[in-house]
């Protein structure tokens, strides 16, 4: 079988790599066959049947989510596995849930298939944007032609990527849309360390770090309990206001985080400002 990867998938979960053993090294004799034959033949190839087999290797996963979906339909695992999801990490090396996604991914490509479309998801990442606009509303009208044509129009179809998919089909206003941030494997490893030790998850704080609305006000709304500060907690708000006052040139600005309030200091022990530093 030929393999399905393509860029769009690195915003999937990344699959564990297929563990090999002497039974089943003889699985992958098709393909070292494949490619003796190919190279074989030069320079009597057929292009078009080339050119033909590379397109379809584009949307490779569609045949993998038809094969899934039948043997988790048909349960063909049950007389060797204990389940569909005992089957996929067993014999496939995959997660229950990577196999979902490429059962869904497979069948919105075979709807867009359907109505006509020659331009296709050539991932499963970027069908996945597109699954929820599968299944039709009451009325029997679905969304799925008319979101996929949208994005088609928006993108050459080299330049279409799940990102792009994800906008293009995307019905909140901009200014709410979730955006993507590429940052180094180090960076984020150490976002989450400070995250966790603050009590926060990654993205509320960065919120905390620019100041974002879901930062700590003066007093706490009418009729909730006063939030306990931690030392962490109140060492990412002395930094957030510190790197706020810098305003590096080049970037976004970053408005400052209000300081606690005296009422959230109070949950907190009184510490000195190189102890604060030493918790980090």
């Amino acid at each position: 079988m030929r393999s399905s990867m393509h860029p769009g998938d690195r915003f999937l979960p990344t699959p564990r790599p297929m563990e090999l053993t002497l039974n089943s090294y003889s699985d992958f004799q098709p393909l070292l066959d494949f490619e003796e034959e190919t190279l074989g033949a030069v320079p009597y190839n057929d292009l078009a049947d080339l050119t033909r087999e590379i397109k379809l290797s584009f949307v490779d996963y569609v045949r993998q989510g038809v094969m899934l979906a039948t043997i988790r339909r048909n349960r063909l695992y049950k007389r060797q596995f204990k389940d569909f999801a005992e089957y996929c990490k067993s014999a496939l090396g995959r997660s229950p849930i990577y196999c979902k996604r490429i059962i869904e991914a497979a069948q919105t490509t075979i709807e867009l298939i359907k109505a006509g479309f020659r331009i296709l998801p050539t991932s499963v990442s970027q069908a996945l944007p597109l699954v929820k606009f599968t299944k039709p509303d009451d009325a029997g009208n679905r969304e799925l032609e008319t979101k996929w044509q949208t994005v088609i129009n928006s993108q050459p179809a080299d330049r279409i990527t799940a990102a792009a998919i994800t906008e293009a089909v995307d019905d909140k206003e901009p200014e709410q849309r979730a955006k993507q941030v590429r940052i180094g494997g180090k960076a984020f490893e150490m976002l989450q360390k400070k995250a966790l030790a603050a009590g926060l998850s990654v993205s509320k704080y960065l919120e905390l770090l620019i100041g974002g609305d879901d930062s700590p006000t003066d007093e706490p709304p009418d009729g909730e309990p006063e939030t306990e500060l931690t030392p962490e907690k109140v060492e990412v708000c002395d930094r957030a206001e510190a790197y706020a006052k810098t305003k590096p040139a080049g970037g976004f600005t970053i408005r400052a985080t209000k300081k606690p309030s005296k009422s959230y200091q109070k949950a907190i022990n009184p510490l000195r400002s190189d102890e604060v530093s030493d918790s980090s």
